[in-house]
């Protein structure tokens, strides 16, 4: 059976600084993978890198924001450079809004948030296309949510536009590379425990499972490693027919009515 062993491949992880692209870039240099670790704060990127290298794997960091069309083809270009050609990408980075009413949600807010969560994963997915293109293929990963699927509470409506337009790039560059051996999936998580959690889990168990319940049925947080292992699947020969689709990470949210 094909197995999920990524020796031998090349990776770019944006947002890798923590979270869901911190647990990613560790799984998929422990899959053996060469990582380029990919965010805006150098400090936090470079000891993600050697946290890699002490465990025998092979990453570097590479300092770019997702707001400039510049450091995303940089980006690109330095993965190859280093790597010899790019094999997976995973398009991580974003940024969150609280909810925000449409009457009162300003074009300021409107406009950062769509250059960064969909202007940003479109100009990583062109490059990375690109690339992929001159080496006889790949595979790129898009980091969307539940909230592509639905409206939420809790976001602004930038950011619930943004993640229904990355599904929507998601399936558009499946079908029109698929016959050049790019796969293009995505991974849709529910709330996941990142540093913006941290409030909450520190009361503890019983204050999660209150103020999840509603929402997942399982009450907790999704884990970052989870949605990493994910990645590393759909990356891998084991997901050779997965293509145009998305992993859903919710606990069981999406199927309540």
């Amino acid at each position: 059976m094909p197995n999920q062993s990524l020796t031998g491949k090349s990776a770019i992880v944006t947002g890798a600084t923590s979270g869901i692209g911190e647990a990613t870039a560790y799984a998929l240099a422990d899959a053996g993978a060469q990582v380029l670790v990919v965010g805006r704060r150098r400090d936090l990127g470079e000891q993600v890198v050697s946290n890699i290298q002490k465990t025998g794997g092979s990453a570097s960091f590479y300092a770019a924001d997702m707001h400039s069309v510049h450091d995303i083809n940089s980006m690109v270009e330095t993965a190859v450079s280093r790597f010899g050609k790019l094999d997976i990408a995973f398009n991580n980075a974003g940024i969150f809004d609280r909810m925000n009413d449409f009457h009162t949600y300003s074009d300021d807010s409107w406009d950062d948030m769509l250059a960064v969560n969909l202007t940003g994963v479109f100009r990583c997915m062109r490059a990375e296309i690109a690339a992929m293109l001159t080496s006889g293929g790949g595979v790129i990963i898009n980091n969307a949510s539940t909230v592509s699927h639905r409206g939420s509470h809790r976001a602004g409506p930038a950011y619930v536009a943004a993640k229904h337009g990355v599904l929507g790039l998601t399936k558009q560059a499946a079908i029109q590379y698929v016959q050049h051996n790019i796969r293009v999936n995505a991974v849709s998580p529910g709330p996941t425990e990142t540093p913006v959690a941290a409030p909450l889990v520190s009361q503890g168990p019983a204050a999660v499972a209150a103020a999840l319940s509603q929402l997942n049925p399982t009450g907790k947080f999704i884990s970052p490693s989870a949605i990493a292992q994910a990645v590393v699947y759909l990356a891998s020969d084991a997901a050779s027919m997965v293509n145009g689709s998305e992993i859903v990470l919710d606990g069981g949210q999406l199927a309540l009515l």
